[in-house]
């Protein structure tokens, strides 16, 4: 999430264009397709109005059958999972059934500090609730049927992090609780909640809470890339995670509802300004919010299993953008980034995906640091036999793909990398960002 807040769209100040250039993005995500980079749907809307969506790739492969992806597939969505759960929250808030104020302890008193979180800190992530994706045995739970009550005692595990209000700092925990609370208030399950509350409102068809996918129902199921080929990807029991990523759309869908969302038709006027009122990190409560050149974007994206999904709103242009992904080895934001190029009619080049094969030796006169007079990081690249691998000082080192001589990209995150040799230089491109002079340290 905190990269695409800091990389959004250069063009996003245009209104959209009388002359949209949606066959060079269709071209484009076709290539992505044939290049083992993406799999999925891209949907457009304005104005309560599809403008365009194009889906390309496989929902799913067998030996002797290949289904493939079209508008009406559907995708586990993640977290895009916790801007249905914020609305409901909100639409009880409406139903004076609860306020922002309201604390934990109401609920769930067992809950560490929870006398003192309220619902406004669980929508904001800042709570200070341990994220419970991120303990060591979530990997013993993921794939397994779970309960409420086993959820709940997963998370008397763990200390909090820090107090109430202090930071926000993004937990899957707080909308598992929220998911919880809904279930309370409603006398209903989630599924049932979010088929009355916002399904059956907005007339949507392929929108509910998932369980055990069935392609025979139009169900993607999702992919890993092995380093040659698309591995179908592990699935996560949707028992678990809730009103945190638990529900299953389409890309169309998805913009219905953002549109429904800022349109009021599932939340008033004055919850919209609660929902959507941010702070200087951008948290919103279920929704980020960025300015780029005077235009505010409300966004927010999810990944579960081999699924992504992004799903972003212009207020200005009264546009949204939904992409969905049963299979990424790219960067998603770039996707989204040309998908609003094409909407405003700009041209964006089409990338080629060569490889060439370098020598142990070649590889070795690209290691080194390399540092920057404008970034406060250097970057670190080491030889790994014939492949060069790199990446900012903290971080894991990844493999990178040489396109030619002296090329480097990585295209997950939509890195390119220019080396000169005789220079000692590299130049350092992210996105659309402005590239960057490197340096080697000697």
């Amino acid at each position: 999430m905190k990269q695409f807040l800091s990389l959004i769209l250069l063009c996003c100040t245009l209104g959209i264009a009388q002359n949209p250039t949606y066959n060079q993005f269709d071209s484009y995500l076709e290539t992505l397709d044939e290049s083992n980079k993406f799999m999925g749907s891209v949907a457009i809307s304005q104005n309560n109005g599809l403008l365009h969506k194009k889906s390309v790739g496989d929902s799913y492969r067998s030996e002797s059958n290949n289904q493939k992806i079209n508008s009406q597939s559907k995708f586990r969505i993640g977290s895009i999972t916790k801007t249905f759960t914020a609305t409901m929250i909100f639409q009880l808030i409406e139903e004076g059934k609860i306020s922002l104020g309201t604390y934990l302890s109401e609920f769930f008193p067992q809950i560490p500090n929870a006398s003192k979180i309220t619902i406004d800190h669980l929508l904001t992530h800042s709570s200070g609730l341990f994220n419970l994706t991120n303990a060591n045995q979530f990997g013993d739970w993921v794939y397994k049927p779970t309960t409420k009550k086993e959820m709940i005692s997963r998370m008397l595990l763990f200390d909090v992090d820090f107090q109430p209000g202090e930071k926000n700092e993004y937990s899957n925990t707080n909308y598992l609780l929220l998911g919880y609370i809904i279930e309370a208030l409603d006398g209903r399950t989630y599924g049932q909640s979010l088929e009355k509350r916002i399904v059956k409102k907005l007339k949507l068809t392929n929108t509910l809470y998932g369980s055990k996918i069935n392609n025979k129902n139009n169900e993607c199921v999702s992919f890993v890339f092995s380093g040659n080929d698309w591995e179908q990807a592990g699935e996560t029991h949707m028992s678990l995670p809730g009103g945190a990523g638990a529900i299953i759309s389409t890309a169309e869908e998805l913009t219905i509802f953002m549109d429904g969302l800022f349109n009021h038709e599932l939340i008033n006027e004055s919850s919209l300004k609660a929902m959507t009122t941010y702070n200087e990190l951008g948290y919103c409560k279920g929704i980020f919010r960025i300015v780029f050149q005077e235009q505010e974007i409300y966004v927010h994206d999810g990944g579960i299993d081999g699924f992504q999904s992004l799903l972003a709103y212009f207020p200005q242009n009264k546009a949204s953008i939904a992409l969905t992904s049963n299979a990424l080895n790219y960067d998603k934001r770039g996707i989204v980034m040309n998908a609003f190029k094409a909407t405003m009619g700009l041209t964006f080049d089409i990338p080629k995906f060569t490889e060439i094969t370098l020598t142990e030796t070649e590889v070795k006169q690209y290691e080194g640091v390399y540092e920057s007079e404008t970034l406060p990081y250097d970057l670190i690249f080491k030889a790994d036999g014939i492949i060069l691998t790199g990446a900012p000082e903290g971080d894991n080192l990844k493999a990178l793909l040489a396109i030619s001589k002296d090329e480097f990209t990585f295209d997950k995150i939509g890195v390119h990398l220019k080396f000169d040799l005789t220079a000692n230089t590299l130049i350092f491109t992210h996105g659309d960002n402005p590239s960057v002079l490197f340096t080697k340290k000697l």
